[in-house]
């Protein structure tokens, strides 16, 4: 009897140790089945400020190769706020190159089939359609573009989503977690200041136009310059004024060689005295000489009063601008003599701020 019992476990036995062969092949083939990890991913938050809509780029270098992409699925943080509607208009995508990370022993690439928008989101997932990527040493990225899709949770933390890959019929291939931060404000507002600046500076302080002849008009030996620079924004000016009597006078012969009237050029025989300026503009806006005052040429140039008279101005800022003062006298033969003809001019300058 019990040699019969024993025989009939033996069957059992052999079907106990087929289940169990059975069922770690199964194991193994779904082990194999399962989606293995991205070899690198990137998700870049083009803001991590708290609450706000935000672009961003995604990145992934696959592991698998031998199998064909047809998706990708982005999972976004708990508490991001996703858009699962109007997915043209919140969930567009480009693959322009917008500053995307480099990962050493990678190239960066775009990410084929990518699309123009996403196609499918649901919950914090949002699916794009994929090309296959081919290569395990390509870091594949493209971009959303709107800031409609994605805000930012409303609490300061660290956060974690995932990224995966399918085929077109939603089978797993690669995988793979990302971390982020969400914080309080992500931008530095920076100020500065710049200080008004005004330098007004005279070459010399004296001009000794000699003996006077009537056989020439006389100028200055060396003309004196008037150097401006300035960060106005609306230029400057310089102005001058005689002393009175205004000309060229002498105490001792009690007598005044009269300013000219306008912008007129002595000639040598006829009495006169007058100013003529030239400008070199220096760098920034144009200067432009009054035009009573036009110099240029031998005995060019008007005649100052003991007013305040605009000689040159700038429309907007000039560094290192020069006016170049030329005083011209002439003189008649009834011209009375004397060494002490003299003249004082006064010149000043102001930015226009």
């Amino acid at each position: 009897m019990e040699k019969v019992e024993t025989l009939k476990a033996q069957p059992l036995a052999f079907v106990a140790i087929f289940v169990a062969a059975l069922m770690a092949t199964l194991l193994l083939s779904v082990g194999h089945s399962s989606a293995a990890s991205l070899k690198a991913t990137v998700i870049r938050f083009d803001r991590m400020k708290i609450s706000q809509g935000t672009t961003g780029t995604v990145c992934a270098a696959p592991n698998t190769v031998a199998s064909t992409e047809g998706k990708v699925v982005v999972t976004f943080p708990a508490g991001y706020t996703v858009t699962t509607t109007a997915l043209a208009t919140n969930w567009a995508v480009n693959t322009t190159n917008l500053a995307w990370p480099t990962i050493s022993g990678y190239t960066t690439a775009a990410w084929p089939g990518v699309g123009t928008a996403a196609t499918a989101a649901a919950g914090q997932d949002v699916t794009f359609a994929s090309g296959d990527l081919i290569s395990s040493t390509t870091l594949y990225c493209f971009n959303w573009t709107a800031t409609t899709g994605v805000s930012v949770k409303s609490t300061a933390s660290s956060n974690s989503g995932s990224i995966a890959t399918q085929t077109g019929a939603s089978a797993a291939i690669d995988s793979a977690s990302y971390t982020t931060s969400s914080i309080t404000d992500d931008q530095i507002a920076v100020s500065a200041s710049v200080a008004q600046t005004f330098t007004f500076a005279l070459s010399a302080n004296t001009d000794n136009l000699g003996a006077l002849s009537t056989g020439a008009v006389s100028a200055s030996p060396t003309p004196r310059t008037v150097s401006v620079s300035t960060n106005a924004k609306n230029g400057w000016n310089v102005w001058a004024n005689d002393s009175a009597p205004t000309g060229l006078t002498s105490t001792a012969a009690g007598y005044t060689i009269a300013s000219s009237a306008g912008n007129t050029t002595l000639a040598a025989g006829t009495e006169g005295y007058n100013t003529g300026l030239t400008a070199v503009n220096g760098t920034g806006s144009t200067v432009t000489v009054a035009p009573t005052f036009v110099g240029g040429s031998l005995g060019k140039g008007g005649g100052l009063s003991t007013a305040l008279q605009s000689l040159a101005t700038s429309p907007g800022p000039n560094n290192n601008a020069v006016l170049t003062l030329t005083n011209n006298a002439a003189i008649s033969s009834t011209t009375p003599p004397a060494s002490d003809y003299a003249d004082t001019i006064t010149v000043v300058g102001a930015g226009l701020f």
